[in-house]
């Protein structure tokens, strides 16, 4: 029987550990808290209530070797998704030989987010709403212990939502100091893409509308986009 990607992920056992060891607010925790809750931190902490234990799908594990931009079906180590807080991600990625990504579906598009800024994959969970946050931020959760805001991806890129498509899942990103949930529809498989079927120089192929998109991989003769985390962090904190 072949296993849908859900339950792969449900049967590995990635062990992590669900214990955060820095529970102190980073510089942009602390942005992002002023700037949409006027509070200082005390007061958050009271307001996140208790730390929620997410029902996780996918812990940080990229594949092992596969066929270029194919999916692939094992795990291993890999770098944290916390690592290069201060360098541009895009600029690291390109400097790889081989870049590995997760990829999901939202309604029948399907896009992918380097695996060095993922953290893991869990089931939605309902966020503390946040009135003077912007339509794309659904709230924050208090996800072991950090201050998580839950980002409607599909708002940001411009995707209008269809009948069943209900965002089921949340991928959690680290990048620059805060960490975010990219609410998506359905979690799809692991790639470990070559450099040379990357295409980082997108402005000519799609136009202007590529905020959040920092670059195209090839997958079987299709174009894949590549998620930008960095600059859904920034946007989150300026917006």
């Amino acid at each position: 029987m072949v296993k849908t990607p859900e339950e792969y992920f449900q049967e590995q056992d990635f062990g992590t550990d669900s214990k955060v060891e820095d529970r102190r607010f980073t510089d942009a925790e602390r942005a992002f808290m002023q700037k949409y809750l006027g509070m200082d931190e005390q007061d958050v902490l009271q307001r996140m209530g208790r730390e929620q234990e997410p029902d996780a799908v996918m812990t940080l594990a990229p594949p092992q070797s596969a066929p270029a931009a194919e999916p692939a079906t094992q795990g291993h180590d890999a770098q944290p998704a916390s690592g290069l807080l201060h360098e541009e991600l895009e600029d690291q990625l390109k400097t790889l030989e081989e870049v590995q990504m997760v990829s999901f579906y939202l309604g029948e598009q399907e896009f992918t987010v380097p695996i060095m800024a993922v953290q893991e994959v869990i089931r939605f969970m309902q966020p503390t709403k946040l009135p003077a946050a912007p339509r794309f931020i659904a709230g924050m959760v208090n996800l072991r212990g950090r201050v998580t805001p839950l980002v409607y991806l599909r708002d940001l890129l411009g995707i209008v939502a269809r009948e069943g498509d209900d965002g089921r899942f949340i991928v959690i990103c680290k990048r620059k100091g805060l960490q975010v949930g990219l609410i998506i529809d359905r979690v799809h498989t692991m790639y470990r893409v070559p450099q040379r079927t990357i295409d980082w120089n997108i402005e000519s192929r799609l136009g202007t509308s590529v905020d959040f998109v920092s670059g195209l991989m090839n997958s079987n003769e299709r174009l894949v986009s590549i998620i930008s985390v960095d600059r859904i962090v920034a946007r989150v904190l300026q917006s």
